[in-house]
């Protein structure tokens, strides 16, 4: 039995099927912020598109987790509790590059844009002015991307 991913946990790991067709998208979200966490996840899960799999705001876990488990989305923050975005987004890249990578953050500066742009980030959603872009996002991932 899966276990109910509850997105104010630091940690979250839920077990997911083998993805078939038509099956929701493997979603990674890498936050520090338990308020955004619960709110992405709502708005990822609300067409039944996308699933949340894993949850942390550690560098480190989710290099782990990259490490052991596929995914078709990874959604980061750059700021975290333990280590940076940065280190995910490295990993993402020479770990999974086919995997959509977003990067949903408040440094929105163009240094900040250029480097994940650097890193094979597709996507760049400001979360003070974008935040639902993220849904319109995953239920088209064919659109062309913006950063």
């Amino acid at each position: 039995m899966p276990l109910v991913a509850n997105p104010r946990e630091k940690t979250v790991y839920q077990p997911f099927p083998t993805q078939t067709a038509g099956a929701p998208l493997r979603v990674l979200l890498v936050e520090d912020s338990p308020v955004i966490r619960e709110s992405v996840v709502e708005l990822i899960e609300a067409n039944g598109r996308a699933r949340l799999a894993y949850t942390t705001d550690s560098e480190s876990a989710a290099i782990g987790e990259l490490k052991t488990n596929p995914y078709d989305v990874v959604i980061v923050d750059l700021r975290l509790r333990e280590g940076s975005g940065f280190g995910v987004l490295r990993a993402i890249q020479q770990s999974q590059p086919e995997t959509l990578t977003i990067v949903l953050t408040n440094y929105t500066s163009a240094a900040i844009r250029k480097r994940c742009a650097e890193l094979g980030v597709k996507w760049f959603f400001d979360k003070s002015s974008e935040f639902e872009g993220i849904v319109d996002l995953i239920s088209d991932p064919q659109r062309t991307p913006r950063g």
